[in-house]
């Protein structure tokens, strides 16, 4: 699995220790690798394949270094073999992007994410699924890059575009309006933000049901908001309706809804 087909620009996984069961899939994955390049060679589609699945379980282990050595070789492979304009190539440059990111190298992950996605317009049209991320990744690192307006034109395009494209209440057009609302956020942008969490509680109420957690989250985000805004009556009130919500979900002993307690006798 590639770090683009997990999901639109992943978390960054901090350097750790490797715990055993990772460390045994690395060695699997390496024997796999180097398998593949003896009996079906270098250039081999599935030679390829093998060398983005170790890359990618590096990644994830936070041994970033190893993962963009192989990740580099594997876009001049790719071009050569595939051709540029191959979707694993594209797909190769864009986990590449995140291993940037990943490691601190925002720059150069926001060059390839900006190449990527005018390649992936050309090359597979805009309402693609795979363009519809690209542009989702690239407002991704321009919210964490400090580029404020940039993310919030792209991200209401990412927003729009899967409201269009996708089913209306698919889990990733949610995602999108949550992706929005932290651009505006970071824009200091507060009521358009509080405008969107609204709007995403109000969708998440009528797609999952009152008592879904994501609902429930949902109500806990804007809550929050409400107080950030000095809008502390509200804040309140909506923070009533999560303990009481959390009590009879979750249960009284629950973290979650020792957590929604304390955050309201607190404010």
């Amino acid at each position: 699995m590639s770090e683009q087909e997990q999901q639109d620009q992943p978390a960054a996984p901090a350097q750790q220790a490797i715990d055993p069961e990772t460390e045994a899939l690395i060695e699997q994955q390496r024997r796999v690798l180097e398998n593949s390049e003896r009996v079906r060679g270098t250039d081999h589609p599935g030679t390829l394949r093998a060398r983005a699945d170790l890359a990618f379980t590096y990644w994830t282990a936070g041994r970033h270094d190893e993962a963009i050595e192989i990740e580099e070789r594997l876009i001049s492979d790719s071009e050569r073999v595939l051709g540029a304009e191959h979707p694993e190539t594209l797909t190769a440059r864009s986990n590449l992007a995140s291993s940037y990111w990943t490691a601190g190298r925002t720059d150069e992950a926001i060059e390839i994410e900006e190449a990527v996605l005018a390649d992936a317009e050309r090359i597979l049209g805009n309402d693609h699924l795979g363009t519809l991320t690209a542009r989702s990744n690239l407002a991704y690192s321009y919210s964490t890059a400090g580029r404020a307006e940039d993310a919030i034109k792209i991200q209401k395009q990412v927003v729009a575009d899967r409201e269009r494209v996708l089913d209306p209440d698919d889990p990733d057009t949610l995602d999108a309006r949550a992706n929005l609302a932290s651009a505006y956020w970071n824009a200091d942008l507060v009521h358009d933000a509080i405008a969107v969490e609204e709007r995403i509680l109000q969708e998440s109420e009528r797609i999952n049901g009152p008592d879904h957690l994501e609902t429930l989250q949902a109500r806990v985000s804007l809550a929050s908001s409400y107080r950030t805004a000095g809008r502390k009556e509200e804040g309140a009130a909506l923070q009533e309706r999560v303990v009481a919500d959390s009590e009879r979900l979750l249960g009284s002993d629950h973290p979650a809804t020792r957590a929604a307690r304390k955050t309201l006798e607190l404010n």
